[in-house]
């Protein structure tokens, strides 16, 4: 069995952490994608976590960031030399933002040797001061190879107060948590990292944003019926993992057959009546060249089919794009001046030109008010409603751009006039079946969704309901509905949506994420 290597011991404080990597040696740790840890575990024969148990899973003493009576604790074992632990943290933050203040976030480490630890320990130390985020991020991105030379530069440019950080480091103030966190690690047996455990509900590596909003769906209704503390919900768990060897997740595909439910996004971005027979929305993002050649399609579909087709534009920035972020909370920016498909256009005419100077010309270009569009973006005001938007999308099963639902139905890919004409043909002929039989147009979308798959996540007050019959939204729906509306800054619906709010610690969770937001519905 692999263990930790050991340093030589060139200082004190070298000794105390090659002390230390001696006394808390573990198995190597992969960073592997799950489907390579799944099959490395068949071929050992060492048992894996079953995603269908419930594991008893302490929770340690480490960072955590949400609410400590949050409906639904995620405790992470990751390692800042651990590539996917890094990857992770993208879908991580898009979680905590579709489901606010419903959260607790617990960061547990596992070093894999001694070149990790002095990394952990500067995250702890980091954390002490209220930098944790900042100071993980920072060695995540250098995937903690760094030295204590460069952790100090990062502590200075952070603002920590240095004569205590470097005594906490000096001194090993956090190696006894480190222990605690391998020791937990080593009798659950956990085997690589990233390893998270969802009320208990394990997730193995990197996986998509879908698998764990799925569990935390799951986990939201087990702790409404059970009304109980974390601590209470993982009491009769699994000690240890016990599950089949062979054990692998299926990938999500979205289904072409099959109806989705997708609401209508941000105001201002429908091309098309409220009484269009056929409703496209479309998850895009700026910087995708498949993105640019689909825009002059949908041009075309709109001057074809007039009033019968709803266009709706959904923000999907990629993460791999650099300013794909920014140009959709520049295109929302232009939206609340009711020049969204004005500057949407403006960025598809001029494709690669997104750099902030760019933006600022197509603001003028579609004669924005030039203070309040360079405002929006310089404190990010979209940034929050932009993240969830696409982690909507991506919650549903899309996992690339673009991606468009007619009428519900997925069309993946960037689609030629024909092809989508034919998509479209086929859901008019449907819809005029309907409509002849006394179904108002208006409410067709509407009863579509109904009879829809998924749930819409970033705002499910945007899936519209039947004008005849009066629906109330969930309370989960409708606290998602006011946090979407915190995020936009719009805080008159807001306060008009949290009026029925009746659910008295749900109403509290959702105040405080609204205050955050600089929006106060007490």
């Amino acid at each position: 069995m692999k263990r930790a290597r050991v340093v030589s011991a060139a200082s004190p404080a070298l000794a105390a952490l090659a002390a230390l990597a001696v006394v808390a040696a573990v198995p190597a740790v992969s960073h592997a994608d799950p489907k390579r840890v799944s099959r490395r575990a068949a071929a050992s024969g060492r048992p894996t976590f079953d995603p269908a148990v419930i594991y008893k899973v302490p929770r340690g003493d480490g960072p955590s960031t949400g609410p400590h009576d949050a409906p639904v604790t995620i405790v992470v074992w990751s390692d800042y030399a651990c590539g996917f632990c890094n990857r992770v943290q993208v879908p991580l933050d898009q979680l905590q933002r579709l489901y606010p203040d419903q959260i607790r976030l617990v960061h547990r480490t596992l070093p894999l040797d001694d070149d990790n630890l002095v990394a952990a320990e500067a995250a702890l130390a980091a954390h002490a001061q209220g930098k944790f985020r900042a100071m993980s991020d920072r060695l995540y991105g250098v995937q903690g190879k760094i030295d204590r030379a460069g952790i100090e530069l990062i502590a200075r440019e952070l603002g920590l107060d240095m004569i205590r950080f470097r005594a906490d480091l000096d001194t090993g103030t956090y190696r006894p948590q480190i222990q605690a966190d391998i020791a937990d690690a080593r009798t659950l047996g956990i085997d690589g990292t990233p390893m998270f455990f969802i009320n208990g509900r394990p997730v193995n590596g990197n996986q998509p944003l879908k698998t764990f909003v799925d569990l935390v769906d799951d986990e939201l209704r087990r702790a409404r019926d059970h009304h109980g503390t974390y601590d209470e919900l993982v009491a009769e768990g699994h000690p240890t993992a016990d599950g089949p060897s062979s054990l692998e997740r299926e990938r999500f595909v979205l289904d072409p057959t099959t109806v989705y439910r997708v609401g209508l996004g941000t105001p201002g971005h429908q091309l098309g009546p409220d009484t269009a027979l056929v409703t496209i929305v479309e998850f895009s993002d700026f910087q995708c060249p498949y993105c640019a050649k689909q825009a002059p399609v949908l041009a075309h579909v709109h001057d074809k089919y007039k009033g019968a087709v709803r266009i709706v534009y959904r923000p999907l920035p990629m993460y791999f794009h650099r300013n794909a972020t920014l140009a959709a909370e520049a295109a929302e920016a232009a939206a609340a001046q009711g020049k969204f498909w004005e500057f949407h256009d403006q960025i598809f005419s001029h494709f690669g030109k997104l750099e902030r100077a760019d933006l600022e010309a197509y603001a003028q270009a579609v004669r924005l008010d030039l203070a309040s569009f360079t405002a929006a973006l310089d404190d990010r005001r979209y940034h929050d409603h932009v993240i969830a938007e696409g982690a909507d999308a991506i919650a549903l099963g899309v996992d690339g751009t673009p991606t468009m639902f007619v009428n519900g139905v997925p069309a993946i890919g960037a689609q030629d006039a024909d092809r989508l004409d034919a998509i479209i043909d086929a859901q008019l002929d449907a819809a005029r079946t309907r409509v002849s039989a006394g179904l108002a147009a208006a409410d067709y979308y509407a009863i579509v969704m109904t009879e829809a798959k998924g749930d819409e996540r970033a705002d499910p007050s945007t899936v519209p309901d039947v004008s005849t019959i009066h629906v109330e939204l969930r309370t989960d729906d409708r606290a998602r509905a006011i946090a979407a509306a915190c995020r936009r800054h719009d805080g008159p619906r807001a306060a008009k949506l949290v009026t029925l709010l009746a659910h008295p610690e749900t109403r509290k969770r959702i105040q405080l994420f609204c205050a955050g937001q600089g929006i106060d519905l007490r």
